[in-house]
């Protein structure tokens, strides 16, 4: 049976064969080019994304050669950095012991290590994201904590690449406005705004910029290279006048827009930008009649080429989204008002940019990140003048500091200013009523409605097209079906998720729109858990939840929940749950019927031995395999019994049941929650 990849690659061939036999130059068959290419370039971009995707393999244990590829991140109890391996060619996320040798290296340093590198894990948890897919995609598929005693770095040559060389030179632009005296969480905003360097800043300060909708400026983008390519453009206009003049213009440009790209990292999100902007500088001065849509398609489509993963990456989609937007909604609301003077001009033009670039990603950060910034407006007006005004002062100092110190520490000071500003813009606005609506949990299909009716919506203002408004009345009423059967399921759900949490225990008991948590954590420690349990609610619309700290309580009923040891009766479903407090006198009391037991904790209750009590009981052993090693030196369980499952080996469990009547099974369904 051939693998699926030629089979996409035999459609992308079929097409384009259609593509080449149907396709003359008639005007009249102009349409049918687009329509047999898109799905030919779509086919061949699915197999080349299947032939170049990462599977990583398991690794021996054994003394390995590497090269450090990053400036390792200092965390809590170790530094973070990712290693490019001399044999197998493969990078690795690197946990090191803190010492000091660790702290002054440099990307490019080769180092020696002993030890076995593991293969990264999804815990499999509902709504989470999937580090383990995005990694791959980074073509990093292993992990290793490294001591001190396991490693060595090595005194020859450095090996950079031009990824390597190009954190050199920023790290080297960094210590420059360090050295003149910018210090603090001032410097690592100025670091992230000029450079993209945003590791070192403080998460209250990143929270701060995603609340209020700015976090764009954080990273080093489209925002960014754009602010330089319109100024440039505006020094470099004179050329356009002379002979010759429009490709020295676009040499200027585009040597300016990638030298920007070199000296911050060459991280993806501005290599994205510069390259978009590079067919825009391209299109416009070459092109007697440009079209800004074709060139921002070009741009994709060569990005594409080099790597069909892009397109799952948020930076990418979020970039483009932004930017079409901005094209094709600005110079609508643009045209609402008309102001006389430059600077009114100017401001309301900075308002409508930040709308139409809004517009363009709301449906991402619904998806994505289940919030909105509802000032956002007033935070853009006030932030995107100092991005502006920080940009050009670090680009200022990196020229003047090593030349004239004195006068490199003077603008340094106009610099700390900037920051400071930023920084209480953002806090003012954090602080104002209502600065984001969050909980914002809207599934695909409706958000994808949505998305759709606003686009025919749109199309019907735009171009006056009554078709357009009879697509989005369809589309409307669709959307409110679907959300109506959407609600009555949700009503009707009854089901049991069992976590997958390194060395705690976390299981969701829902009914209709109430859930309640079990935890073996203590009372006071729910904030710990609040990264699984916030998504979990919000997708499955919980409107009343509550939680069972197991340490806490022997014996409780309540409406939903009756709960005596360690045996649970949940809306008829009864439980039994072996954690570090064991039934009284277990051995010599073989449990009752049970429809399903969880093994957690340090328990030391084999699954298959249970299994010898209560044969048709479903068995969730929810235990980390080293956990299991340390306590008892049990195995996780390897079976093809269906009805013992591993959190360890699938990520967390759901069980769906109903109330049965006597003698049926209350159990209905059991799968791990993500296959």
């Amino acid at each position: 049976m051939p693998e699926y990849k030629w089979i996409f690659l035999a459609a992308s061939l079929f097409f384009t064969f259609l593509l080449l036999f149907f396709v003359t130059l008639s005007f009249k068959r102009e349409s049918l080019f687009g329509l047999f290419l898109f799905p030919s370039l779509f086919f061949l971009g699915i197999f080349i994304t299947c032939d170049r995707k990462y599977h990583p393999q398991p690794m021996q244990e054994t003394d390995y050669f590497a090269v450090i590829a990053e400036y390792p991140l200092e965390k809590e109890q170790s530094y973070r950095a990712i290693i490019r391996l001399a044999e197998p060619k493969i990078k690795i996320l690197t946990y090191f012991e803190k010492s000091e040798a660790v702290s002054k290296v440099e990307p490019g340093t080769l180092i020696w290590f002993h030890g076995q590198p593991e293969l990264l894990q999804k815990t499999g948890n509902p709504f989470e994201f999937d580090y383990q897919a995005y990694a791959i995609r980074n073509k990093i598929g292993h992990r290793i904590f490294l001591r001190e005693a396991d490693f060595q770095f090595l005194p020859e040559e450095k090996n950079r690449n031009l990824a390597e060389w190009s954190m050199i030179i920023r790290g080297r632009l960094l210590r420059i406005i360090e050295n003149c005296g910018l210090k603090g969480e001032v410097f690592h905003l100025v670091s992230a705004i000029s450079l993209g360097a945003r590791e070192e800043l403080e998460p209250e300060t990143t929270q701060s910029f995603a609340k209020t909708g700015v976090i764009h400026v954080l990273a080093v983008s489209g925002m960014n290279v754009g602010i330089i390519y319109i100024v440039l453009d505006l020094l470099l206009r004179f050329l356009k006048k002379r002979k010759g003049g429009i490709i020295l213009h676009t040499l200027f440009i585009l040597a300016a827009l990638w030298g920007y790209a070199l000296i911050t990292g060459l991280s993806p999100s501005v290599l994205r930008a510069a390259a978009m902007f590079s067919f825009i500088v391209v299109g416009r001065n070459l092109s007697r009649h440009p079209n800004i849509y074709n060139s921002l398609a070009a741009s994709a489509f060569v990005l594409l080429c080099f790597n069909p993963l892009l397109v799952y990456d948020v930076g990418f989609q979020l970039s483009y989204a932004a930017v079409f937007s901005i094209v094709f909604f600005h110079p609508h609301i643009y045209s609402l008002l008309f102001f006389k003077y430059w600077v009114p001009d100017q401001i309301w033009t900075l308002l409508t940019i930040s709308v139409a670039a809004q517009i363009g990603t709301i449906p991402f950060l619904l998806h994505y990140f289940h919030q909105f910034p509802t000032w956002f407006l007033l935070a853009n007006l006030m932030v995107i003048p100092l991005v502006t005004v920080i940009l050009y002062l670090s680009f200022i100092v990196f020229a003047v500091a090593p030349l004239l110190p004195f006068l490199g520490e003077i603008m340094t000071q106009i610099l700390d200013w900037a920051g400071e500003a930023m920084l209480f813009s953002v806090r003012f606005i954090e602080q104002l009523p209502f600065p984001v609506l969050d909980g914002l949990y809207p599934s695909d299909l409706s958000l994808f409605l949505v998305v759709l009716t606003a686009v025919l919506i749109s199309l019907f203002i735009v171009y006056k097209r009554p078709a357009s408004l009879l697509l989005a009345f369809i589309a409307m009423i669709i959307l409110l079906t679907c959300q109506n059967l959407t609600n009555y399921q949700k009503l009707r759900q009854k089901e049991v998720v069992v976590f997958h949490i390194q060395g705690k225990t976390l299981i969701a008991l829902t009914a209709g729109l109430e859930t309640i948590w079990v935890t073996s954590e203590n009372r006071g420690t729910e904030d710990q858990l609040k990264y699984y349990m916030k998504p979990y609610e919000g997708f499955r619309g919980i409107r009343k939840s509550s939680i069972l700290n197991l340490p806490d309580s022997k014996n409780q009923k309540a409406n939903l929940i009756s709960l005596k040891e360690n045996f649970l009766n949940f809306c008829g479903l009864s439980l039994c749950l072996f954690n570090d407090r064991m039934p009284a006198n277990f051995m010599m009391n073989p449990l009752p019927d049970t429809d399903l037991v969880i093994v957690s904790g340090r328990s030391l209750a084999d699954p298959l031995f249970i299994q010898k009590f209560l044969p048709e009981t479903m068995i969730v052993d929810n235990r980390t395999p080293f956990k299991m090693k340390e306590v008892n030196n049990y195995s996780p369980v390897v079976s093809s019994d269906p009805k013992i499952l591993n959190t360890a080996q699938g990520g967390a469990v759901r069980i769906l049941f109903r109330k049965a009547i006597e003698g049926k099974k209350n159990i209905l369904r059991v799968s791990y929650f993500n296959h």
